[in-house]
């Protein structure tokens, strides 16, 4: 009786939200991956909901903003607790390289601030998560004031970014690392080149300013790069004044996504003290 009733509160919940799928953000003619779905709640509400982005993973060369693995339970959780979700596509490596993947992420908030208020968003309370080559992505997009500027972007609109197993926020540090020639090596060159003046450009540690909003970095406890790459990001943001917590948790690269919004789930703990600071 009580597992039955359970499955009824979940189905219930998962019928509580609409959505909106492939709506281009960059114009009439947007590429096929310039586009973005969004997760609506069913009831409205009198007050203008807070937006999530989230920002896919996959080695900046592959991944979709309507993996399941991705977007649940997350985005049901979210949902569920106040907020519409925006899950961005962008246009993919080796073709795509820096920085029109970080211009693709940026067009995706613009689109928010102009239109979400039409669904209830409020387009001055939005909040970027991002999973692996997605946690850099939603980095730098949060702290490039150029290019947020560029973009059209009202940088104060973005109230806090979460991070979860990034490790590509210093890719000057991160490159030469790798080993030559291999898999890992030619992932990086491929969304980056191996001008280390484009990957000085493409890492949020060298594009830091006091503009940029708190940070939650999580990582896996016993992946070192990330480790390293997270507390390197959190030092650059702590020095121009800013906010950043970083959490190891007992997790897999996989797992830390996956489970990200089931109830008890370290990391969601972790999202849930952050957005009520």
């Amino acid at each position: 009786m009580v597992r039955a009733l359970f499955f009824l509160l979940i189905l219930a919940s998962l019928a509580s939200a609409r959505t909106l799928r492939d709506l281009p953000y960059a114009g009439k003619k947007s590429h096929p991956y310039q586009k973005l779905d969004l997760y609506l709640p069913d009831q409205p509400s009198k007050k203008a909901r807070p937006v999530f982005i989230l920002i896919h993973g996959g080695g900046w060369s592959m991944g979709d903003k309507s993996n399941k693995h991705f977007v649940e339970p997350k985005t049901s959780w979210l949902v569920d607790g106040g907020y519409i979700v925006a899950s961005v596509n962008y246009r993919l490596a080796p073709t795509a390289k820096h920085p029109k993947q970080v211009e693709d992420v940026l067009r995706s908030i613009t689109w928010i601030q102009k239109h979400i208020a039409r669904h209830g968003g409020d387009p001055q309370r939005i909040y970027l998560l991002g999973h692996s080559a997605g946690a850099h992505l939603a980095a730098l997009a949060a702290v490039d004031s150029a290019r947020q500027k560029t973009a059209g972007i009202d940088p104060a609109a973005i109230r806090g970014v979460v991070l979860l197993d990034g490790a590509g926020y210093d890719i000057t540090r991160q490159y030469p690392a790798l080993r030559e020639g291999g898999a890992m090596q030619k992932m990086y060159r491929h969304a980056f080149t191996d001008d280390p003046t484009t990957q000085r450009d493409a890492s949020p540690v060298h594009r830091v300013t006091a503009k940029a909003p708190p940070f939650l970095i999580l990582h896996v406890a016993r992946r070192a790069d990330s480790r390293l790459q997270s507390n390197l990001l959190a030092t650059a943001l702590r020095e121009e004044g800013g906010k950043a917590k970083v959490l190891a948790v007992d997790k897999t690269h996989a797992t830390i996504n996956a489970d990200c919004g089931k109830k008890g789930d370290p990391v969601t703990n972790a999202i849930s003290a952050f957005l009520a600071r």
